[in-house]
């Protein structure tokens, strides 16, 4: 049996050698990290997250494992990141408005707050595009609208979760074209792979997504964009007119975003350290070229900017939400 004195001697070596908490962070990372996306693969968020593992890899030499958490149209994957995980630095979440503005916005009491998480940085924004079935009859969207109007009951479209950007989208055109949705009949999809798939096969008639989500069954000649929400056309899509341009829709209330997210317990130098290798990384050719031939619109925020952004997405989702009757 050893004697205390020696047990003692023995614990001063260990915590000699053990690193501290600063040098722990200032030797970050020193493993591998966990990418979490709580979708699908094949939609936007995994597509971006794929985009930055790749970078962040190469730049700090560890492993970045990108991981598809899907259910609760985001919400899942999203607590498995911010809640259950370590806030060591070594899980981060992909976070974008479904699990986080929109979210909050439609529920009283969240599963999900802005306080369970701490924004690195804002690494893409893009307008969102109403698509269907590529032999679908209307010609734009204005003749689909108008169909709606006369056959609400028809319309069978996919969303990403009771609270997702779908649905808002959906329930604002509704709204202005004076479509009750209760007459329309609603999809849950994980992910805007899952949606696309389905629209791409004739189980739903629109699927409302990102410009870059949409990009690879619309290259694939799956689906045809008949607008997008957003002020003004989009390089990307040069052919694809406005809702406004078309009559249909006034003003953009919704939009596509995807940023790097923390447990709220991490550590600041952590964060900070991949705000500025966000910041390198949105000018780096490489990466940027990469954006380009999966659509993506790269729009870095830094993380103050960020969460304001966020906060004030959320009361205005709040009220969106309310006045949709999607708040419960």
């Amino acid at each position: 049996m050893r004697s205390p004195r020696i047990v003692c001697a023995l614990m001063a070596v260990l915590l000699l050698l053990a690193p501290t908490g600063v040098q722990a962070q200032q030797d970050y990372p020193a493993r591998a990290i966990e990418i979490v996306v709580p979708f699908v693969p094949g939609g936007g968020t995994d597509l971006i997250a794929r985009l930055l593992a790749d970078y962040m890899g190469k730049k700090w030499g560890q492993p970045m494992l990108v991981v598809n958490k899907p259910g609760g149209g985001g919400i899942v994957g999203a607590r498995a990141a911010l809640k259950d995980a370590r806030p060591d630095g070594y899980t981060i979440l992909i976070d974008i408005h479904t699990t986080s503005s929109m979210h909050i916005g439609a529920w009283k009491t969240p599963q999900l707050t802005l306080a369970d998480r701490k924004y690195a940085a804002r690494v893409v924004r893009d307008p969102m595009v109403f698509a269907v079935k590529a032999d679908a009859p209307w010609k734009n969207f204005k003749e689909f609208s108008d169909w709606v109007k006369a056959n609400p009951g028809e319309l069978v479209w996919s969303s990403v979760g009771p609270s997702g950007p779908s649905r808002y989208t959906a329930f604002d055109w509704f709204t202005q074209i004076g479509v009750d949705p209760v007459k329309t009949k609603m999809v849950i999809t994980e992910g805007a792979g899952d949606s696309f798939a389905k629209l791409a096969g004739g189980h739903v008639v629109m699927a409302i997504h990102s410009v870059a989500e949409a990009n690879a069954m619309l290259k694939a000649g799956k689906i045809r964009l008949l607008a997008v929400l957003s002020p003004s056309r989009i390089k990307y899509i040069p052919d694809v007119p406005t809702a406004e341009e078309q009559g249909v829709m006034k003003g953009v209330r919704v939009q596509w975003w995807a940023s790097v997210a923390f447990p709220a317990a991490t550590p600041d130098p952590i964060v900070k350290k991949w705000e500025g290798a966000v910041a390198e990384m949105v000018k780096d050719p490489a990466f940027l070229a990469g954006a380009e031939r999966i659509s993506m619109n790269i729009d870095f925020l830094p993380a103050a900017e960020m969460r304001a952004f966020v906060e004030h997405e959320v009361e205005g989702y709040t009220d969106m939400a309310g006045k949709i009757g999607i708040r419960r």
